[in-house]
């Protein structure tokens, strides 16, 4: 579980930071302290000259309810206009047969559409959607590729299976937007990203005008406080796991040393008989070790097993929330199960162990009295 959220973490976007402009709390050089701080296309051309630090850098134009037809099917979607660089920021996967927005996209305000895949599904046959045209607005646009569908898609603020993508030149052009919704800034090193928010605001807070105080004038989020909290909260989930797993351990090695002591209880006579033709003890102890580690590697075998088995059930099971998606989707950890099995084979050579010491030291004359 663990891996597979980390793996999601990472495709939300490469070391990414949202900035969003709000309004000013704090009078500044004579102007008022409710100003609206917006962003339009010189701000990103400032942020790239002013902080080498950055990956990538572009602003985002986002609209909801844009009504699109596509034959006798009709819905409204989320738009949202990028440039071509965002995609891979993103990480923005297109199935085969498809493509992100390009460059020449942008530079010729192509009238093409990238779409999520859930979205696409609302007019196409996902295996036949790529190529063909559906009105937007009454516009025309042309689908060039289907986003490869995301577990815990998010997008800051709303699902990516369900986003509509255009060149960011041609959603200006069409609906009149100067102003972008949020910039979307990437990072080489994400333990700068404190550093990097900083800058941001000093960048803008000079040109802007707001004082550099003024924490509510622009907001951040970025992906890399995301992974503290959710490692975090996935670190207690490990602890309170791995708590529960070692008291079940310690359960079945109990279990396993009365196991051994009353199957030795059974076999008194048999061992006793073994002693008195000769039999040397640590030819007995060897015996009884010897089957609680096959007892162990059988009981470690069988409940990988039984664990692989159970996850892919699981995984079959239809859930509509994403969440749970998530979690019924889980994965078999080898390390996990290969860790496992040495310590119950650990706490099996104990549990084992000592029963073999008590009957290689039994006195043959009272093992062949014993009935």
């Amino acid at each position: 579980m663990k891996d597979r959220l980390g793996d999601t973490i990472e495709r939300i976007g490469d070391n990414i930071i949202v900035v969003r402009g709000r309004r000013t709390s704090i009078p500044y050089r004579g102007l008022s302290g409710r100003r609206r701080i917006v962003f339009d296309k010189d701000d990103v051309d400032l942020l790239k000259a002013s902080i080498p630090d950055l990956k990538y850098a572009g602003g985002v134009y986002n609209s909801w309810g844009k009504n699109t037809i596509a034959g006798k099917k009709e819905a409204d979607i989320e738009m949202t206009g990028v440039d071509a660089g965002y995609g891979s920021s993103r990480y923005l996967m297109p199935k085969p047969n498809g493509r992100f927005l390009n460059q020449r996209d942008i530079n010729e305000k192509r009238r093409v559409i990238f779409m999520g895949c859930d979205v696409a599904e609302k007019f196409y046959n996902l295996n036949e959607a790529v190529g063909k045209t559906l009105l937007i607005e009454g516009v025309p646009f042309t689908i060039i590729g289907l986003l490869e569908k995301k577990e815990l898609s998010a997008s800051f603020g709303s699902d990516e299976n369900m986003r509509s993508y255009i060149p960011s030149s041609t959603f200006a052009a069409l609906y009149g937007n100067i102003y972008y919704s949020r910039l979307i800034v990437s990072i080489k090193n994400a333990d700068d990203a404190e550093y990097v928010q900083k800058r941001i605001r000093s960048v803008f807070g000079s040109k802007h005008r707001f004082s550099p105080d003024d924490e509510a004038a622009i907001r951040f989020r970025n992906t890399m406080e995301m992974t503290k909290r959710l490692g975090a909260v996935m670190l207690g989930f490990q602890i309170l796991l791995g708590f529960v797993g070692g008291i079940t351990l310690m359960i079945s090695g109990v279990g396993l040393a009365n196991i051994m002591y009353a199957s030795i209880k059974r076999r008194t006579r048999e061992i006793g008989v073994k002693i008195a033709i000769g039999a040397e003890p640590a030819q007995i102890r060897k015996q009884i070790i010897v089957e609680s580690f096959l007892f162990s590697i059988a009981g470690g075998c069988l409940g990988g097993l039984m664990a692989y088995t159970i996850i892919t059930l699981f995984s079959k099971f239809p859930v509509e929330n994403r969440a749970l998606q998530f979690f019924m989707n889980a994965r078999m950890s080898i390390n996990v199960w290969i860790a496992t099995t040495i310590i119950l084979v650990i706490v099996t050579f104990l549990a084992g162990y000592f029963p073999a010491r008590a009957a290689s030291r039994q006195n043959p004359i009272n093992s062949l009295r014993y009935e």
